[in-house]
């Protein structure tokens, strides 16, 4: 084993070399680390001891030494795995094959697992590993669920493949790139949750004391006393039912931290669904817990500019590769897709989710067609890994109810002792249906009032009653619009514009697509919205009287478009909340009761698993232990009708980051920070776009308006193409 190796150099004689065992043994340890975590110690070991061995050959040596000829050196330590590892070995010969090109299908197509054991070429000169001790037939670290005993199977083999995968990045970063290397580790060492959680409570005392005595700061308080309380209780499911506006974003990241430090766990893990989520919340939490302790992870993503220098940027950079922090801020596309992708990229990080406190805000916001796969998830990883989970939303989605889902999580613990009494004391609107209404006439009343903000289901919708204001007004000033056709940094601009004005209490009239409905910070004595779901009805309603300083409560109005969106999903949550409506006549129609029985309809369906994700990962099986690993990542997509990213290089940053990307040889970096000036459109847009000569494609595939146009600064892209939707600010 001495004589080969795993990776070379530029020495001429491989002094410098990194010989195969060295390697073998560094990924074996680091591997069985991290597994060790959940209990899979010897399984990480195995992985890493035989994860290369195919290279222990004559022909691999040759390649390193520069001959083109390819060589196939995962197959054989999968073989190995298969043969002398019990039945379960498959499970690492899966892990092997896949270690490079992602986890592989398990059938004996070209390509797939059981094809590459049984056609794989092995070089007759291959080494058969002296020294290296296997420890007999493997078997799980837990015991397996009897109604899904292939899933835990499945979702196991992907915790192993983030171990070996992650473990070999690192060994072979260390030998190649160790500046690289050296950088992942932070000045200071690893932040403590200990210490962050004593720097939180700095940060709330003086939150504190700075918030003036109202009603709805008391309850805010009380709140977070309640989470802080529970904190110690034994780790599973938990949720916390918070009206919009009472202080559940460090509410919850209090209980997370103070719930990590009890339990000896690891990191926090706060998954959100909408960039303007994201965004702000991420900037929250590290003000009060530091720049260098939260890393925020999400395809907007800028680091700030006055960061120290440019190793900072680049530490960043490499802890959202694995989520190597103590505290992650990611969205729900990130976390979810993960655990079912294939990719090594994507897989890398799912061993640090282990032993973590996981915060899903906004928790109704997981797409309902992949609701049982993403519940039977998150119950693998409370009952394996040792993971607890927060369902924290002001609409709580029932994702406990034993009648309408067959993946519904088991014994979820209430945080609020009384979330109706909390509820009843939030309440700080009013809600009336007025049902349909036409344009004029809802246009009419919105330029009756003051301040007033209308959100609407469509970003066709929205940008015709901003056009229609408009004219009735006969001007601007104190109209705004708001939409995904906006790029991020103008949209952030128009929102400090709106929030200045309503402070200051001169007009201010917003028409808006949903994507000020959840986390945004605004607070508006009026609210018309669209009739959607009740969820959604509710968190526009948290943009009215938000702080409780109305003498009355505040109005939402929620009328019927006389053109209702063809869209079936947001057809469906309508349709289910006037459901509710006409059942419990009686009920406040934002409250708890009404809000469970709407999702009790919603859920009482059978797309809740449209892609049989569960079936394809759950199938009954053989001694072949066939998965299609490859086949569920194709499928198990949030965002199937992916946007096309078009650059919008109006201001001096975005031009001068263009004229980078012209020249740079790696663009990943670029193309990261002109996020904030890019626009998705969809493909009939694009198609628009293009067909009107208003797009260039940089280097052939990057495309760049230059047309500018095309770009208002009222409503931001103008781009034909029929009515588009983008109904929650999804972003990966």
């Amino acid at each position: 084993m001495f004589d080969f190796y795993a990776h070379s150099s530029e020495s001429a004689d491989k002094s410098g070399w990194q010989p195969l065992l060295e390697h073998l043994n560094n990924v074996a340890r680091r591997a069985e680390e991290f597994a060790e975590v959940f209990g899979a110690g010897s399984w990480g070991r195995c992985a890493g001891l035989l994860h290369d061995a195919g290279k222990a050959t004559q022909a691999f040596t040759a390649r390193l030494e520069g001959s083109p000829a390819r060589v196939d050196h995962s197959t054989f330590g999968a073989r190995l795995a298969r043969d002398r590892l019990g039945r379960l070995g498959l499970l690492i010969s899966y892990v092997i094959v896949g270690h490079h090109g992602g986890l592989p299908d398990g059938g004996v197509q070209e390509g797939e697992l059981h094809f590459r054991l049984k056609n794989g070429k092995i070089p007759p000169d291959v080494d058969l590993l002296p020294g290296i001790e296997f420890p007999g037939e493997l078997s799980p670290p837990f015991k397996l669920p009897k109604d899904r005993t292939a899933f835990s199977l499945a979702f196991f083999t992907r915790m192993v493949f983030s171990c070996l995968v992650d473990a070999d990045f690192l060994d072979t970063e260390a030998f190649c790139t160790p500046e690289k290397a050296r950088l992942r580790t932070q000045p200071d060492g690893a932040v403590l949750l200990g210490s962050l959680q004593q720097r939180l409570n700095e940060f709330l005392l003086e939150k504190a004391r700075s918030a003036p005595p109202t009603p709805v700061n008391t309850l805010r308080q009380a709140i977070l006393a309640q989470c802080r309380e529970k904190a110690p209780l034994p780790r599973g499911f938990f949720s916390l039912t918070v009206p919009t506006g009472g202080g559940k974003t460090f509410s919850s990241l209090a209980f997370a931290l103070d719930h990590a430090v009890a339990h000896g766990l690891r990191r926090v893990i706060y998954a959100i669904p909408f960039t303007s989520i994201i965004e702000q919340n991420a900037r929250e939490f590290q003000k009060a817990l530091g720049e260098d302790s939260v890393l925020e992870h999400h395809c907007n993503y800028k680091e700030s500019e006055d960061a120290e220098d440019e190793a900072y940027h680049r530490r960043r950079g490499l802890a959202a590769e694995n989520w190597d922090a103590p505290v992650v801020v990611t969205t729900n596309v990130q976390f979810f897709e993960s655990l079912f992708s294939n990719k090594t990229s994507r897989c890398r990080k799912l061993h640090n989710i282990a032993g973590s406190v996981i915060v899903l805000d906004e928790a109704q916001a997981i797409p309902t067609e992949y609701l049982e796969a993403c519940l039977a998830a998150l119950r693998e990883l409370v009952e394996r890994y040792g993971c607890t989970v927060v369902l924290c939303t002001a609409t709580q989605p029932a994702l406990d109810d034993q009648s309408s889902l067959r993946m519904a999580l088991p014994q979820v613990q209430e945080i609020m002792d009384d979330p109706q009494r909390l509820y009843q004391g939030l309440q700080r609107t009013a809600v009336r249906f007025v049902g349909k209404l036409c344009d004029e006439d809802l246009t009419a009343q919105l330029v009756g009032e003051l301040q007033v903000l209308c959100i609407v289901s469509t970003r066709a919708h929205a940008r015709a009653l901003f056009e229609k204001a408009r004219q009735a007004l006969g001007e601007t000033e104190g109209l705004y619009h708001l939409s995904t056709n906006m790029y991020p940094v103008h949209r952030r601009r128009v929102l400090d514009e709106i929030r200045a004005r309503l402070k200051e209490k001169p007009p201010c009239r917003v028409i808006s697509t949903s994507l000020v409905e959840a986390g945004v910070d605004l607070d508006f004595p009026v609210v018309y919205r669209a009739m959607a779901g009740l969820d959604s009805i509710a968190q526009a309603a948290g943009r009215c009287n938000r702080e409780g300083r109305l003498s009355h409560k505040g109005r939402v109005v929620v009328f019927e478009a006389l053109n209702p969106p063809r869209m079936p999903w947001v057809r469906r949550c309508a349709s289910r909340a006037g459901e509710t409506l006409r059942a419990l006549p009686d009920a406040d129609p934002l409250g708890l009761e009404a809000m469970r029985r709407y999702f009790h309809l919603l859920y009482d369906a059978e797309d809740l698993d449209k892609k049989q994700i569960l079936s394809l990962l759950n199938p009954k099986l053989d001694q072949d232990l066939i998965w299609p690993f490859r086949e569920t990542a194709r499928l198990f997509r949030f965002i199937e009708d992916e946007t096309i990213g078009v650059i919008i290089p109006i201001e001096p940053q975005a031009r001068a980051l263009v004229q980078e990307l012209r020249y740079t040889q790696f663009p990943r970096t670029t193309l990261r920070k002109l996020q904030q000036y890019t626009v998705g459109v969809r493909s009939r847009e694009y198609a628009a776009l293009g067909a009107a000569g208003a797009l260039e494609l940089i280097h052939g595939e990057f495309p760049l308006l230059c047309n500018e146009a095309a770009y208002r600064p009222e409503v931001g892209l103008c781009a034909e193409g029929g009515e588009v939707w983008n109904p929650e600010d999804l972003c990966i």
